[in-house]
Formats: C-alpha cells, structure tokens, sequence
C-alpha cells in the first residue's frame, strides 16, 4: 500500500505521545510542588479518597493537622492539588509539601517540616487552624530525631503519634493523656493503605476509563490528530486504549492486580498502576521521537502482523518490562490448565480465517476506536503466527470469556478477612507446615525443636507441642491502630498476623504458600530463605519454652542413623518414671 508522507497533522498534538508520559520513569508522572500541568490534570482520577478527606476536613472542627503520608509515587501531591481546587479558600491555613517525591528527605526538607511544626506550642495548630503536612515515614523518622536531640518534647510527642498509628516499630513513648489530645488533633492519613484496585470505584478502573480516545478530558485529551489521520487502522496502540478503557476489559484486568497486590501484601502504587497501563497501551511500539511516525511506518510497510504483535492480548505481555506487567504476564491464563483455554488451543491453525474471526468477534471492532483489531486479523487470515493461540486465550481471558483461575487460594483471602472456617483451614496448614520443615510427627503427634536449627548436631531433642493451641490468625492493626485514617482512604486488610506462641509473624500470600508447599514436604528455595527464618525462629522459640515442663512427651533423634526415640514421663508408686521407645 502507498501511505501519504503526512498521513496525519502533525501541528496536533500525539495522543500516542501522551501515553508515552505516562510511563513513570518520566518526570510528568510526578506531580511538582504546587502546580500540575493539563497533562497530570489529565491523569488525575479522583476516587472515595478525595471525597472522604474533604469531608473530613470540613465537618470536624477539633481537626487541626492533617498529615499525609506514603510512598514516593503513592500519589499525595496530586491529591493536595484536588483538595485544594475542591475545599473552600479558608479550609487550610497552610500546606506544606516538602520530601512528597523523595524516598530519603534532605536535610532541608526535615528542617522546612521541622521549623514548621516548631512554630506550633503543643505541636499542632491551635484551634481555628488547620495545616496540612505531606510527609513519607522516612522524613517523620527524620523529624522524630530532629526534635528529640533538641528537646523538642511536644513536637517529638506528635511525631510519635504519627509514627505509632502508622505501626513504625521504635521504643517511642506516649502517655494515654497526651494521645487521647492527638487523637482528636491530628488526621494520619496512609495512601499505601488506600485499595487501587479490586472494585469498579476504584483508581485502576478509573484509570483504565480516562484511556477512552473519545474523551476530550481523558489522558489522550480527544485524540484529535487521530481524526486526521489515514493510517489508524495500523495503529495498534489506538485500538489498546480503546480496548483498556472497555469496562469488562477493565475487569478482567483488575481482578489480576487484585491477585498481585494481595501476592504483595500491598496496593499496587498509582505511578506503578500507570507505567503498566501505558505499557499495555503501547505494546512495545518504539517511543523515540514521535511514536505516531513508527505506526506510519508499520503502515507503509503493510506490516499487518506487527499490528497483531502488538495488540493488547500480546504486545506487553508477551514482552513485559516494567514490574508490575512481569506480575501480571505470570498470571496469564493461556499457560493454565483449563477447559476453555484448551478448546481455543486446538483449535487454530486448523482454519486460518475462522482464527481471524474469532478475533474480531472477541475483541469487537465495531467500535471505530478499534480498528487496528481488524488489520491484526487480516494477518492470522493470511498464516498462522507464531504465539497465535496463546494470543487468542488472552484475548478471551480479557473479555470474560475466560476466567483468569484460582490464583490466590480462596481460603487465605477469606482468612485475612478473618472469616472462621477459613481461618481455621489456614491454622491447619500452618501447623502442617511448621512441623514438615522444622519439627517430627509420630502417632499424630506434633514435636518442635529445643534448640536451634542453625548448629550442626548428631542428635535432637524434641518436644511435643499441641500446635493448634499455640497458632492463630490475627487481623492486621492497621484499622486498630487509625481507624480514622484507614476509614478515610477506605483501606481492607491483604495479609494478616500469624502468631506462633509468643512470636507474631506477617502473613502474606507468599508465606502462606511457603507452609502449603512445606506441609506437602518440599524444601524452601533461595528466595524464600528470609521468610523461612522467621518461621523457624518462631518455632524454635515455641519448643524452649515447652521444653521445661516435665510432663511434656520428648522425641529424641538420632540425625546419623536416622532413629527416634520417644522418651514420656509417668508416675510409679509416687515417682515420676521415663519410658524410653523406639519409633522410627
């Protein structure tokens, strides 16, 4: 085909290079103090966060600091623009915003923050005065330092306060006087807490929606250029940001980083959600330069199999780059084992072009925005390319036509969420688990060790331990501990605690797999070896402390011969007896 040297207007901005800024090792993806340009106004998507803080700070009159913390990229200086744009004029008495970008505050950001709160006689505003503070924990660690070597008594009592609600471990004192003050005060405000995905209200499904090429307040502000433009049919990642703004793509998408945070025990950050969303957009179409230019060349070239390759059920995930796209391609349901990915497998190849329909009819291409979907069809029309199949189950999997797979175990979700049953099915793993790797079982006894695991002994002693006595899941603290802050960003909990006697141990979606994987007797890898050590020290922990009570049955093991012996404890005309036998 014969593509016009100006296929498109170039005196109209690129939509493509648009979603080009998106990617978060660009600096638009972060939102400088005190201003945001249309490109991150753009990019804002206002959630229940915004609402339920404005609220907060408008209807509470003894709130007279609000302090807003997370992590770099966790999407606090956007948040201050809003609040800001939406409070009336006299709601703040001051923001102050240093340290929102940085990991590690410099020592001017702590000493801005700390002058400010100095200028305070109880650390915090009077009444009448509200201040708003954007602050990481690193910089309120800093602060804490700051104000204790100049005895800075209240001040350091409010950075405390902070860092006790965020559960920052440390010796920091606060007496029950003082805090209940504080309490009613100060307003933490943890957006590492805030959910950005699992439920249509959420930031992802927002996010996800502003990709809309139609809308002229979305990301690709209208796409104007497009509707000069000859070659859209060849633009793949036009057709990925219509694609990725289609609500029942979006939830499929969002089940997955659903599956990921909670395998992370934490929320995918905003700056990471949209490097991945304008990773999926572009499908690893080059960005040099203007990317538009790079479509028009796939288009001169009749390149029909470079669009297929980067339609959204390939491109990035068959080449993710950025963390988040790497977690989501090991999800991909095309290499699970299932009746409906097996039935679009055997499928194609038999006939070429019921390939190609199938791939319009699936993606739909209906819509104007799409059409690249038809050009990537005409090439499995054509021949069957490689990865085609695999290609086809992603394109089901994004439509809901095929589940994405039990993934998490249903039973660890609904433990975290404290329900009974379930928290009863994980205490029975762990228990299992905790025994497999580090203990013996006899006679369906369990039996820990006494000593440490760590130094090298041809014999052990055991002890026999009633582990489901010693075992249960707890809630995390986080709501125990600010309930007001978690109420505001709408927080729910992705691990728990896991007590083991007198040990508490976080237990996340890889840990809990870790004692799965041990109670069916497998070793723990290299990656795996940090959290295997804090479960062993638990159990070490829990044997000692049984190991005194005379009455307790003992194990003893011969770790060169491999026997055992159970060594128990009765009374004989009013003395205690050992019965020593052989069990192994």
């Amino acid at each position: 085909m014969t593509v016009s040297p100006d296929p498109f207007d170039r005196s109209l901005p690129s939509p493509l290079a648009s979603l080009a800024t998106l990617r978060a090792s660009g600096e638009e993806s972060v939102v400088a103090t005190g201003r945001l340009s249309s490109r991150q106004q753009a990019m804002y998507v206002a959630t229940s966060v915004d609402e339920a803080l404005a609220d907060k700070i408008t209807t509470d009159p003894l709130l007279r600091l609000v302090l807003l913390t997370g992590s770099a990229g966790g999407g606090k200086s956007a948040l201050i623009r809003q609040l800001e744009s939406r409070l009336p004029t006299e709601a703040l008495s001051r923001v102050v915003e240093d340290a929102t970008h940085a990991d590690s505050p410099s020592e001017r950001q702590t000493e801005r923050l700390a002058g400010v709160l100095a200028g305070f006689e109880q650390g915090v505003p009077p009444a009448g005065d509200l201040t708003l503070i954007a602050a990481n924990t690193g910089l309120l660690l800093e602060l804490h330092r700051e104000f204790t070597e100049r005895k800075q008594h209240t001040q350091a009592e409010v950075v405390t306060y902070a860092l006790k609600v965020l559960g920052v471990p440390g010796n920091r004192v606060l007496d029950a006087a003082r805090k209940e003050e504080l309490d009613q005060a100060v307003l933490v405000v943890d957006l590492d807490q805030r959910p950005t995905s699992g439920g249509e209200g959420r930031l992802l499904r927002r996010m996800l929606a502003s990709l809309s090429p139609q809308d002229p307040a979305g990301v690709l502000g209208g796409a104007e250029r497009c509707r000069t433009c000859t070659v859209t049919a060849w633009c793949a990642p036009r057709t990925n940001a219509a694609l990725l703004a289609d609500p029942q793509i979006g939830t499929s998408l969002d089940e997955a980083v659903e599956q990921v945070a909670l395998r992370r025990g934490r929320d995918v950050a905003p700056r990471q959600l949209w490097d991945g969303i304008a990773e999926l957009a572009l499908g690893g179409i080059s960005t040099e330069g203007d990317p538009c230019e790079a479509v028009a060349r796939i288009a001169a070239a009749a390149d029909a199999e470079a669009v297929w390759e980067g339609l959204l059920p390939n491109g990035a995930f068959i080449s993710p780059h950025s963390e988040l796209i790497r977690e989501l391609a090991g999800l991909d349901p095309s290499y699970r084992a299932s009746d409906e990915a097996h039935t679009v497998i055997a499928a194609v190849g038999i006939d070429p072009k019921a390939d190609a329909n199938l791939l319009t009819s699936v993606l739909n291409q209906s819509d104007e925005s799409r059409e690249a979907v038809s050009t990537g069809a005409q090439a499995l029309a054509d021949r069957t390319p490689p990865g085609t199949a695999r290609g086809l189950v992603r394109a089901h999997w994004l439509t809901g036509r095929i589940p994405l797979g039990v993934v998490v175990p249903t039973e660890f979700k609904a433990a975290v969420e404290q329900q009974d049953d379930a928290v009863n099915q994980v205490i029975d793993v762990v228990c299992d688990g905790l025994v497999s790797a580090f203990g013996r079982k006899t006679s369906h006894e369990s039996f820990l060790p006494t000593e440490s695991l760590t130094e090298s002994r041809t014999a052990r002693v055991l002890v026999q331990i009633s582990l489901p006595d010693e075992v249960d899941v707890w809630p995390q603290r986080a709501k125990t501990l600010n309930p007001a802050g978690c109420a505001v960003v709408g927080w729910r909990p992705l691990t728990a605690r896991l007590k083991i006697g007198r040990s508490v141990v976080d237990l996340d979606l890889p840990l809990y797999e870790l004692l799965q994987r041990a109670s069916r007797g497998a070793l723990p890898a290299t990656v795996d070896m940090e959290r295997f050590h804090s479960l062993r020290y638990a159990a070490e922990r829990l044997g000692r402390a049984h190991a005194g009570q005379d009455s307790r049955p003992l194990l003893v093991t011969d770790e060169v011969q491999g026997t055992a012996f159970l060594v128990t404890s009765r009374p004989r005309r009013g003395q205690q007896r050992l019965k020593i036998e052989k069990v192994a």
